[in-house]
């Protein structure tokens, strides 16, 4: 069975093997904020059911991305399988327990919500523990991304569209670095001649005058190498930003990159 993933069609193993990149990186994001017992081999399988679903749903006509629509169900797949495995140790769990009534059992008798002394106070235990136990239960709480949360006006979102990511967009990054390695294998494969004029100028900062002494060439020579080499270069940023549905001519893009539309 093929799909069509940014007009293109391509059979399942294909686009997993595309994209596997991006379970490895989500797998890699959310592994950090984990302790060690969680292999993340185990989140990266984890990740591929999300990968596979992602590659059933997707409708290519609606125009999304299928990088944008993948990430989601990747972080959902991951997410979802650390709560049903309940990663978090036992004594966690009781800490979180004792603190979750202490905190009932003042709010209710205080009529207020408790301060840290007060908590403190009632688990028998110093601000600085409770500190340590609230930082613990905080990073034991894991929620699904597609969990879905009413709105005032009576709709209701995924919890993923409610977040904001201060350390930046995912599919930003990954094309970001797909440009970069797609412009080092540009490199790679422009002439000998061609490749050290670029790393001469641009990575050396020497002038045309000092690589025609390098190479032993006619300044005009050198200037011709360079420029022949910059034409290669251009050619395929423009096929990779076309590749990636580039649209510098639409100022209300949301963003510059848009997959393009399956031809009908």
């Amino acid at each position: 069975m093929h799909y069509v993933i940014g007009g293109v069609e391509l059979s399942r193993e294909e686009i997993v093997h595309k994209y596997l990149h991006l379970v490895k990186y989500v797998a890699g994001r959310i592994s950090v904020n984990l302790p060690p017992n969680v292999e993340l081999n185990d989140l990266v399988n984890d990740g591929v059911l999300g990968l596979l679903d992602a590659i059933e749903k997707y409708d290519d006509d609606r125009g999304v991305k299928f990088e944008t629509y993948a990430i989601t169900r990747i972080n959902g797949a991951i997410l979802d399988s650390l709560r049903s495995l309940d990663w978090v140790p036992r004594a966690v769990r009781q800490r979180g327990r004792e603190l979750e009534r202490a905190h009932q059992e003042l709010e209710a008798s205080l009529g207020r919500a408790p301060t840290d002394d007060e908590l403190a106070e009632r688990m028998g235990i110093d601000l600085k523990e409770l500190a340590r136990i609230v930082q613990r239960v905080r990073g034991s709480s894991v929620l699904s991304l597609e969990e879905v949360l009413p709105t005032e006006k009576g709709h209701e979102i995924p919890l993923a569209d409610t977040l904001r990511d201060d350390t930046g967009d995912i599919v930003s990054e990954i094309e970001q670095r797909e440009v970069r390695e797609e412009l080092s294998a540009a490199v790679d494969d422009l002439s000998s001649q061609e490749r050290r004029v670029i790393r001469l100028y641009y990575f050396e900062g020497k002038t045309l005058k000092e690589i025609k002494g390098v190479l032993g060439v006619s300044e005009s020579r050198v200037s011709q190498i360079h420029a022949q080499a910059v034409i290669h270069l251009r050619k395929r940023l423009q096929e990779l930003r076309q590749e990636l549905g580039y649209r510098p001519e639409d100022p209300n893009a949301k963003r510059k990159y848009a997959r393009k539309q399956a031809s009908s």
